[in-house]
């Protein structure tokens, strides 16, 4: 019995590398060519994306014979969104639903008018952020709720840490409304700096 193959095959790279881009130079797109590798001729039946910012054309339905090609474009916006990324498509096809990924990686650095935004409160020169306080709401002694703040490193990569907070009341917590000084560290080339969040809270 003769095996008939309905493989794809994508012509170079299947991941290309954007490098660093700017979150403001605007949607980024790559083209790939995929080939039909089979003997007989296999459907493109759909696709789909890794995240929201991440689009992808292709001509669906299409029947794409034995060695042609088909393209797929890839579209990146990187509007609000920062650091490394690794945006995927994949293209479904042939009747067994086979799938070929394609993907797009790079760094996008993000505007100054997105990092004030996202980073409102500033701390000194180098340090910025995400919020300095935090509603609790009602708790109980003994019960534990947790958060988290990112803190922007003004340095050449615009660096971001995140550090846990977890605060749980005793039985010595004053009752009725607290405002609760938390403090956290960060560290910066091996210096520390202690930053202070305010964490209000009801007690029960």
């Amino acid at each position: 019995m003769m095996l008939v193959a309905d493989t794809l095959v994508v012509i170079g790279l299947a991941t290309a590398s954007l490098g660093t881009i700017q979150e403001t130079g605007g949607v980024q797109e790559h083209t790939y060519w995929l080939r039909n590798d089979g003997t007989e001729a296999v459907m493109l039946q759909q696709g789909y994306t890794s995240c929201e910012c991440t689009t992808m054309d292709f001509d669906r339905y299409a029947q794409v014979l034995p060695g042609d090609s088909s393209a797929v474009t890839l579209r990146f916006n990187p509007q609000g969104r920062g650091g490394e990324f690794n945006v995927t498509g994949t293209v479904v096809y042939g009747t067994e639903r086979k799938r070929v990924k394609l993907a797009m990686t790079g760094n996008s650095i993000l505007s100054e008018e997105t990092l004030m935004k996202r980073y409102p409160v500033a701390v000194n020169d180098n340090l910025r952020l995400s919020t300095d306080r935090f509603d609790l709401g009602v708790m109980h002694p003994g019960e534990t709720k947790e958060r988290s703040i990112v803190v922007l490193h003004r340095d050449e990569n615009d660096r971001t840490e995140t550090l846990a907070i977890t605060f749980t009341p005793d039985a010595k917590t004053p009752k009725g409304l607290q405002h609760i000084a938390y403090p956290v560290i960060t560290r910066e080339n091996g210096k520390e700096t202690k930053l202070t969040i305010t964490l209000d809270v009801l007690i029960k």
